[in-house]
């Protein structure tokens, strides 16, 4: 085989390996993180002002949905993140920024925020990259957070860390699953 063969089957093998290795690095398989999950508040980051946290992690077709359902005394409130699977970026409403701790920092009216999603570490690590703006008694504020959502190798912890652009130490909070009734 000539030079110039073997360099021809050998560019076309890196591009074979590279093409395999963008995909799978684009690929999303969120499945061991589906189901509910409640908040271990001894082992988390205080979660000011909320005092209770369910996470429900579900998936319809190409669709994603974390809900976190928070509550404090009488208030409630739900916050979900709609993720389009098929999709490298999603771009989804900001809504109210319940992560607030007493900061003054607010979303601006209308305001969408973009993430990037991707699972790592054979599906036992789901990654969300989100950037978002808001709104401060200083002006704008753009915000980066890495949210990492890490399950144990039993599959009944998951541990989300967020990091913060805005924050020198991460938020980290730990949930137990909640069994399914079928389970």
């Amino acid at each position: 085989m000539s030079v110039i063969a073997r360099a021809l089957r050998a560019s076309l093998f890196l591009v074979a390996l590279t093409t395999a290795s963008l995909s799978s690095a684009h690929s999303l398989d969120p499945s061991a993180f589906l189901g509910t999950w409640k908040f271990d508040r001894d082992q988390s980051t205080d979660l000011s002002p909320w005092s209770r946290c369910e996470l429900n992690i579900t998936q319809t077709g190409d669709q994603l949905t974390i809900s976190r359902n928070l509550g404090g005394g009488r208030r409630t409130h739900t916050d979900t993140i709609p993720l389009d699977l098929t999709k490298e970026v999603n771009v989804v409403p900001q809504g109210w920024w319940i992560d607030n701790r007493h900061l003054g920092a607010y979303s601006p009216r209308d305001a969408t925020k973009t993430i990037r999603a991707k699972t790592l570490d054979e599906g036992k690590l789901l990654r969300l990259e989100t950037d978002l703006v808001l709104e401060t008694q200083q002006g704008s504020r753009d915000v980066n957070i890495i949210s990492q959502y890490q399950i144990s190798p039993d599959g009944d912890v998951l541990i989300v860390t967020d990091l913060r652009s805005t924050r020198p130490r991460p938020v980290i909070h730990v949930f137990k699953r909640i069994p399914s009734p079928t389970s």
